[in-house]
């Protein structure tokens, strides 16, 4: 999550700051992202580095080592929630009751309680008992905010001649609600509820002065309303995403963080992993990933990154380690579960205990054979997203097949939805793809529900192709025992949201991950599987589907490369969806769902596109909560 001045800032704080300010404020952005995601023990030099796309020697650079850093990065939060709060009641030097609902405001501004800051904030909290250094900078801003809370209770009391309440308890009491109420979020899925948040607090001042807070500032309904209203005026009601959300360097930062650390990326199959030691790679979101089979048999996905100066690991899309995982930089020497075992010159290390070093380990599943990995460790498994088609998806065996050929990596220069969206529908395929149509004719058949997984699949025709290697495919394709009849002739298509598609004919499975890469750039991660078979016939099916499926992917690079350019026209600001585009618009409104920002026509203001975005998750997350309250939502 990046860092922001505070919305009212002083123009002075808001002027493009120095290089060397710069570089070290995207160090401190790096590591509030790194101690939000893993933890103060966990956020080290070389993590914060990778997340800033930086080496670790600029990190010492700037800061002189992670204490140095995290210090600066507690500073930073910390300046960031006090000028807010002292901007806040500024103008409520002689309204008691205006400092306090603006303090309530300031609390809950949307560019500052979110789930990072507030995560950073009670991380360095928790680790003040111990540290000097921390327990300065928390208790003098605690002191400070409390103070501001006990001084406006005081007034009301005085003036409002509350003489039976006790307003230096009472003003502590709602200086600790203001404190405690966003800790108290994280714990909750979904977005933080803002409004809700407010309504108790100011509820808990109603409750003592009913009279000075008799009604409650529409603040949120009002910045709500001041968002991009969209394209007001055109007489179009459009049905797509709207074009800004495809090259928007904004956008693409909250698709990193509220979507792809969050869902299942697929990486490769059992396969490419069958011995201890065998390992498949991949480097995603500035992070390293090295799935390996441990000698207990396990599979585990860690960080490809050596925990003494971050160097990588092991190199290449897949290998074989025969011991250990050796740094090729100093030669620390790891085992195939993550844990040190070795380092060279060990004694010249001042207290280094190897038994609390090893390499951090992501969320993994191997769904039907096929290896999912995770950065959190949270939400619906893999075989729970995809429980709907599993009994057809059982059909093929894919945890019995073997690797055929190599791993690909195709690095593509458009935006990764462009490309999900196509690989969604069947609309495009008789103008798009000649040979598919020639083979399959106009069938297509889909089943998407609600939750994550999705499963569409095509049968071949009886007329052969006027094109020698589709006529050939669709003569030579043997059949294939075990699969029913329904499946004998048909290519079927099983897909996991964001971008995990095992395309499975009767001959081979064909699996794909795409993986954004910046705005405008996506990566696609390709691996085909085949159960043993060494008929004639079926060598020769797996030889001509390749050529297809190569033609197919090619014919659908053109077309997303036309659509990205497309979408930046002037003239284009939103499309329709067709029937038989049912998976465009299930997977944009997942979009929608998870980036509530997505629903706004026009981009808002420079900057402030993450604000905006947690204003609307906060309004989202206060709808749901009404509607379960409601009487109709409770009967449901």
């Amino acid at each position: 999550m990046s860092s922001r001045p505070s919305r009212t800032a002083p123009a002075s704080e808001l002027r493009t700051p120095p290089r060397d300010e710069r570089r070290r404020r995207q160090l401190v952005d790096a590591a509030i992202e790194s101690i939000a995601t893993y933890g103060l023990s966990r956020t080290t030099v070389a993590r914060v580095a990778g997340l800033a796309g930086l080496s670790t020697g600029i990190v010492n650079f700037y800061f002189q080592g992670k204490d140095a850093l995290l210090l600066a990065t507690l500073e930073t939060v910390d300046a960031q929630y006090l000028l807010r709060q002292r901007d806040a009641i500024r103008d409520y030097s002689a309204d008691p009751v205006g400092r306090l609902n603006a303090m309530i405001d300031a609390a809950f501004d949307p560019e500052i309680c979110i789930p990072s800051r507030v995560a950073v904030w009670a991380a360095f909290w928790g680790e003040a008992g111990s540290r000097d250094d921390y327990m300065r900078i928390c208790a003098a801003r605690e002191a400070e905010l409390e103070a501001t809370s006990v001084g406006a209770f005081e007034e009301i009391t005085r003036v409002g001649g509350y003489a039976h309440l006790v307003p230096e308890a009472l003003g502590r009491a709602f200086h600790h609600l203001l404190a405690s109420i966003p800790e108290s979020m994280l714990g909750d899925e979904g977005p933080f509820d803002l409004v809700g948040a407010r309504a108790t607090c100011r509820g808990f001042l109603r409750s003592i002065f009913p009279l000075e807070f008799s009604g409650e500032p529409p603040r949120l309904e009002e910045e709500l309303a001041s968002l991009a209203p969209g394209c007001e005026g055109t007489g179009e009601s459009f049905q797509t995403l709207p074009p800004w959300v495809y090259h928007d360097p904004e956008f693409y930062e909250l698709e990193k963080e509220h979507i792809f650390a969050r869902q299942w990326i697929l990486l490769g199959h059992i396969s490419q992993v069958q011995k201890p030691g065998d390992y498949i790679t991949a480097d995603f979101m500035a992070e390293r990933i090295l799935v390996i089979r441990g000698r207990d048999g396990r599979l585990r996905a860690l960080d490809n990154v050596c925990r003494h100066r971050a160097s990588r690991l092991v190199t290449g899309v897949s290998g074989h380690c025969s011991g250990s995982l050796v740094c090729p930089y100093h030669g620390w020497r790891y085992a195939l579960d993550g844990k040190l075992e070795g380092v060279p010159s060990e004694s010249t290390f001042a207290g280094l205990d190897k038994s609390k070093i090893r390499l951090p380990e992501l969320n993994l599943e191997e769904w039907m054979g096929f290896i999912f990995v995770r950065f959190s460790p949270e939400g619906a498994s893999v075989a729970e997203s995809m429980s709907t088609y599993a009994e057809d998806a059982a059909l093929y065996k894919f945890e019995d097949m073997q690797p055929l050929g190599e791993s690909r990596v195709l690095d593509c220069d458009f935006n990764w939805k462009l490309f999900v969206e196509n690989d969604s529908e069947g609309y495009h395929i008789r103008a798009g793809h000649p040979g598919l149509s020639r083979l399959f004719g106009s069938d297509y058949n889909e089943a998407i529900g609600g939750d994550a997984g999705s499963q569409a699949f095509s049968t071949l025709v009886r007329e052969e192709s006027s094109v020698w290697a589709e006529a050939s495919y669709q003569r030579l394709l043997p059949e294939v025992a075990h699969l029913p009849d329904r499946l004998k002739r048909a290519w079927a298509y099983f897909g996991l949201f964001p971008g995990a598609v095992v395309q499975a004919s009767p001959d081979v499975a064909d699996c794909y991950q795409v993986l954004p890469t910046g705005p405008e750039s996506c990566r696609l991660l390709t691996f085909r599987v085949a159960l043993p078979d060494e008929r004639r016939e079926m060598r020769a099916a797996r030889y001509l589907s390749s050529r297809i499926v190569r033609n197919v992917i090619n014919e659908d690079l053109t077309l997303c490369r036309s659509t990205n350019e497309g979408i930046k026209s002037g003239r284009y600001i939103g499309g329709y969806l067709s029937s038989r585009e049912l998976g465009v618009k299930i997977f944009q409104q997942k979009i929608r769902d998870l980036i509530p920002v997505a629903t706004q026509e026009e981009k808002p203001a420079e900057g402030r596109v993450a604000s905006s975005n947690s204003l609307l998750r906060a309004a989202s997350g206060r709808q749901r909560v009404e509607g379960a309250l409601s009487p109709s939502g409770a009967s449901a």
